[in-house]
């Protein structure tokens, strides 16, 4: 059967290039962005101590009782010269500027920023950008292009000679840093798509390179034909990932040879189980024409080319069967019934040639419900007892049994006798095989009862085995329960 897809699906090859690299370039990508995120914590948190340290000694200036207030004011100028982008506003609670930085008049342009504002009185420290005034539509020159770590103190020191309550409002410019995380971004992009494009054509070489074993058994597969069905594959010398690959392989090219050998076994054992009765109906036909007969001679030959007649129409009609049941068209009938019932009826009618071959028929077991063709469970019972009644001897006694197990019910059908040779045993339901090959199969039905047997065990979903030691035949049909 042909199963249509939407498309023709994507090599193997490109599906692994594609999957692995999308895994080591996310895998890559996902450590730039953990690189960038630990520089960029890393510059803030040392942002962060700076303006702790500088608004602490801020503080520490403010509150020293010695100093007068001039002594403060060149502290604070001497200590801002010290450090680099450093803004510094201290306001009363007037608004009034109490000291300033050069740069300090950015912050107290920064007051007019709403996202400023509302961290005023956080205490803690902050970033911000400064946005578009909504008055104007422009940001001040001053602050433009900037971005700002900032931190807010308050307190209370002498200004102007007399105690007042300030703010403290220190801004550190981090645009250095942010132009270096810029640079640093772009580098890691550039190399990142150089990276990938290696990492692409490595893991496709790696693939193509992987995918060469299979490549050698798919070459291997090619050059095996229908005359050369005896060739196997080397499990040992592929990776391990297609060994059980061509384990199945070689297990399915078995079977096919098999199938093609029994194939023409089966026409060569066909022609001849045919040409047998053919040819004794043109001798029969030559000798009873070659010179006058009596009537008598003359229905003796007509009784002989019938009973050829019959054993080929038996032989055509057999085939028949096995042809639908290898199409399974012959379940017509699935019901519940009594399996013992079903062997009381064959014993019924084996009776008189079991009585005149001076054998008996035993059945040991018990009613045992099943579903499935009670026609075809007959059939198969009419094969096995007419085959072990031809092989039993007499006084003997030809034994059927049912066994009950958890899953399932076991038929046996048992007679005593000459033992099979055990290399025939998995052969015997080979349609027209022959444990002895130099024998006629004269009066000994069209030779593939057994074959027959097996096709409508298998069609009930079950299983036949056949058993032979120098005590009995065995064959046990393994019957699923209901």
């Amino acid at each position: 059967m042909n199963i249509n897809l939407p498309g023709r699906p994507f090599s193997l090859a490109l599906r692994l290039t594609f999957f692995i690299s999308l895994s080591t370039i996310l895998g890559f990508i996902t450590f730039t962005w953990i690189m960038l995120h630990s520089v960029e914590d890393h510059f803030a948190q040392q942002d962060v101590n700076d303006l702790q340290q500088f608004s602490a000694r801020i503080n520490e200036i403010l509150h020293s009782p010695a100093a007068q207030e001039p002594q403060r004011v060149k502290q604070l100028q001497d200590l801002i010269a010290g450090y680099r982008d450093i803004s510094v506003l201290i306001e009363n609670s007037h608004g009034e500027t109490l000291f300033s930085s050069p740069q300090g008049s950015k912050l107290h342009l920064a007051k007019e920023d709403a996202s400023f504002l509302s961290h005023l009185n956080s205490g803690d420290v902050f970033l911000w950008k400064p946005e578009v005034n909504s008055i104007t539509g422009n940001q001040s020159p001053l602050i433009n292009n900037q971005t700002y770590r900032v931190i807010v103190a308050s307190g209370q020191a002498s200004f102007g000679g007399k105690q007042q309550s300030y703010q403290l409002i220190i801004g550190l410019s981090i645009n250095f840093h942010l132009h270096y995380l810029d640079a640093l971004k772009k580098k890691l992009v550039a190399i990142a798509i150089v990276i990938s494009l290696v990492i692409i054509f490595i893991i496709h070489f790696a693939v193509r390179q992987g995918h060469q074993p299979l490549r050698k058994v798919s070459n291997t597969i090619k050059n095996i034909t229908s005359d050369k069905l005896d060739e196997r594959l080397d499990s040992s010398r592929v990776p391990i990932e297609l060994e059980q690959l061509v384990i199945s392989f070689n297990y399915m090219i078995a079977k096919i040879e098999d199938v093609f050998n029994r194939q023409a076994n089966f026409s060569a054992d066909i022609a001849h189980e045919i040409r047998t009765p053919i040819t004794n109906l043109v001798t029969q036909t030559e000798i009873a024409l070659s010179q006058s007969r009596t009537q008598k001679e003359l229905e003796d030959v007509l009784y002989s080319s019938l009973e050829e007649y019959n054993r080929m129409t038996k032989m055509v009609s057999d085939m028949l069967f096995l042809a639908q049941a290898d199409n399974h068209q012959l379940l017509s009938e699935m019901v519940i019934f009594d399996l013992s019932v079903e062997v009381g009826k064959v014993f019924d009618f084996f009776e008189a040639w079991a009585e005149d071959r001076n054998v008996a028929l035993l059945f040991n077991g018990r009613s045992c419900l099943i579903t499935g063709d009670p026609l075809m469970y007959r059939r198969v019972l009419n094969n096995l007892l007419s085959n072990a009644l031809r092989y039993t001897p007499e006084g003997r006694v030809i034994t059927v049994s049912v066994l009950e197990h958890e899953h399932n019910f076991d038929l046996t059908v048992e007679n005593p006798g000459a033992p099979i040779p055990e290399e025939h045993l998995p052969r015997l339901f080979d349609r027209f095989y022959r444990v002895d090959p130099s024998r006629q199969r004269k009066g000994e039905g069209s030779g593939i009862g057994l074959a027959i047997v097996k096709s409508i065990v298998a069609l009930h979903h079950g299983k036949i085995r056949v058993e032979s030691d120098a005590v009995s035949t065995r064959f046990i049909i393994s019957i699923p329960r209901m």
